[in-house]
């Protein structure tokens, strides 16, 4: 019988995600660079250039990770798949990646609205093996997040295999409002964006730190 697992928003927890970097309110303030772990990262919104790296990412995926978040066995991308990720509508979806300095992906993450309850949405997230447990899930996800929130969506949902535990301590580690529907195999989320509006309508916004602004590169046509 499925059961009701609720945690109220955790201010310590959201702080903490927020503390030490400036979160873009917005797809004009990416790319955004930004340092996790000692390593210096770009964030930015994922798109048909980024076609290459992104399945060579893929390939370099363990077996467990592509199971956990696609709940299937791996099997090279199909160019359906492919196109699925990197040439979508940008009024439904956004999608992140998190890269090095070198260009090399660290993590993505993606939130596509629903048709019928376009304050909703569904979201996702995967982080490289070598990269997993530095904190990179969390802050992909806040960053993924406040621009959900910013472009209108109020809830996101998903579902998790009952077994990702690693995925639902992120979740509960984000700090905001989360439902959990637990049953044998699948969990299903729900997490509240409302919580994020006091951060979006703070003016004169200053990094945690007091340090300046970290921008990436402007990107063609900015």
């Amino acid at each position: 019988m499925p059961r009701y697992l609720c945690w109220p928003q955790d201010e310590v927890r959201l702080g903490r995600g927020l503390a030490g970097w400036q979160p873009a309110l917005s797809r004009a303030e990416l790319p955004l660079a930004m340092t996790l772990a000692g390593v210096t990262c770009l964030l930015a919104e994922l798109g048909p250039a980024d076609e290459t790296r992104i399945v060579q990412a893929f390939e370099g995926l363990s077996q467990h990770s592509v199971y956990l978040r696609f709940m299937r066995a791996k099997q090279h991308p199909t160019a359906d798949q492919v196109t699925f990720f990197l040439h979508y509508p940008r009024d439904k979806q956004i999608s992140l990646l998190l890269s090095d300095s070198l260009g090399e992906p660290l993590a993505q993450a993606q939130s596509i609205r629903r048709r019928l309850h376009p304050d909703r949405a569904e979201f996702s997230c995967i982080v490289a093996d070598h990269f997993q447990h530095r904190g990179a899930g969390r802050r992909l996800l806040l960053a993924l997040a406040i621009l959900a929130r910013g472009e209108g969506i109020r809830e996101w949902t998903a579902e998790v295999l009952a077994q990702n535990r690693p995925m639902l301590a992120l979740l509960k580690s984000l700090g905001l409002p989360l439902t959990l529907v637990t049953g044998r195999e699948l969990i299903f989320v729900r997490l509240d964006l409302s919580a994020l509006d006091p951060l979006l309508a703070r003016p004169g916004r200053t990094q945690v730190d007091g340090s300046p602004r970290q921008r990436g590169p402007k990107t063609k046509g900015e």
